[in-house]
């Protein structure tokens, strides 16, 4: 099971060096992730959660805000939602509530204080 595991990280890592990054995709499930790292989505969900401590939807959020985060400093003058789009996030709502919960306050607080 650990050789497994391994297995699975290592290409975990591979995935996460990948351009486009997958988690962009606003349609990306479980499935296509355990395909990306050549398991079974028992094992995909397993190293997520097992391995990373999180569920595989609060993973996705956090690489999509940590990306947004990324992209907003290269691209200041940049639309909020209309980044976050291409971040991966399926609209306004699902971003504003993710980065709330992730910083305690809302995209356009963060940003003031910033």
């Amino acid at each position: 099971m650990a050789d497994v595991m391994n297995r699975i990280k290592s290409r975990y890592v591979r995935l996460l060096a990948a351009e486009p990054p997958f988690f962009t995709d606003s349609n990306y499930t479980i499935e296509q992730f355990a395909a990306d790292l050549g398991t079974n989505r028992s094992y995909a969900s397993r190293f997520v959660n097992g391995e990373l401590g999180i569920s595989f939807y609060v993973l996705l959020g956090k690489l999509r805000l940590a990306y947004f985060m990324k992209q907003k400093s290269n691209r200041e003058k940049s639309n909020i939602n209309s980044l976050a789009k291409k971040c991966g996030f399926r609209n306004a709502f699902s971003f504003r509530r993710t980065f709330k919960r992730e910083y305690g306050m809302t995209p356009s607080e963060y940003l003031k204080k910033k």
